[in-house]
């Protein structure tokens, strides 16, 4: 069952339910790997005025909420979801499976190499089948690295909106079960980036934390107000519609 947020579609799923449906998803038999979504605020902003990237949201086999912002807005609209669930608890929550291999494809040189070794020391018999930076010109060289391990689950950080359109684009011709764009995670598995306390975390206040630690955001950050004012003025049009 999806729930409708500003015209994007959120499957309505806990962090342990998303896993379950990965799962399911890994073993089904099917023409194309699939796509998992994990989609914030901005994401959902981007697809108001990208109809390439509200396409792709529409056909993702698995959306999730990931930002505190679009929880509040479900909440406003009076359609709360079961829980917030980000591409760094998916992936990590898939990782203490120790069922699956992976493929990392993203970030600056160096940071998803790291992020593996770094990773395989807290996750005895991860299995990581490979990985790449994020700053290719040639496709075709990356989805053979990829195809050539054959791995379950492929988790791309290349940024929002060009992590999916990418594996969108690839889908046809990537030998693997599943994508998820998994965002900055690298940088935090490399421990290039630190991530919020858990008590920030559980508060919903991730995004004030890496706004002070990383100031520059703070452009990005403003589209939230703007979502949820958007998410106030739809709940006032269904109350008038009433």
């Amino acid at each position: 069952m999806r729930q409708q947020i500003l015209g994007v579609a959120f499957d309505r799923l806990t962090l342990a339910t998303a896993v379950e449906r990965i799962e399911e998803l890994v073993v089904c038999d099917r023409q194309a790997p699939a796509l998992v979504i994990t989609a914030n605020p901005e994401m959902v902003m981007l697809a108001r005025r990208d109809e390439e990237m509200a396409r792709i949201l529409a056909a993702g086999d698995l959306v999730t909420a990931d930002g505190i912002g679009i929880v509040l807005a479900a909440k406003i609209l009076g359609c709360p979801l079961p829980q917030r669930v980000t591409g760094i608890d998916l992936a990590q929550s898939l990782f203490d499976l120790g069922k699956y291999s992976f493929f990392f494809l993203g970030a600056r040189p160096g940071v998803a190499e790291e992020a593996a070794a770094r990773l395989q020391s807290i996750y005895p018999g991860l299995k990581i089948a490979g990985w790449h930076d994020g700053y290719f010109q040639d496709d075709e060289g990356v989805i053979a690295a990829i195809n050539r391990v054959r791995p379950d689950i492929l988790l791309i950080a290349m940024g929002m909106g060009r992590q999916e359109k990418w594996f969108w684009k690839n889908r046809h011709r990537l030998q693997v079960k599943v994508g998820i764009g998994v965002g900055g995670c690298f940088d935090v598995w490399a421990g290039r980036v630190r991530r919020a306390p858990i008590w920030l975390q559980k508060l919903g206040l991730e995004w004030f934390y890496r706004l002070i630690k990383e100031p520059w955001r703070y452009k990005r950050m403003l589209v939230l107000p703007e979502f949820l004012l958007l998410a106030l003025k739809e709940r006032l049009v269904r109350g008038k519609a009433r």
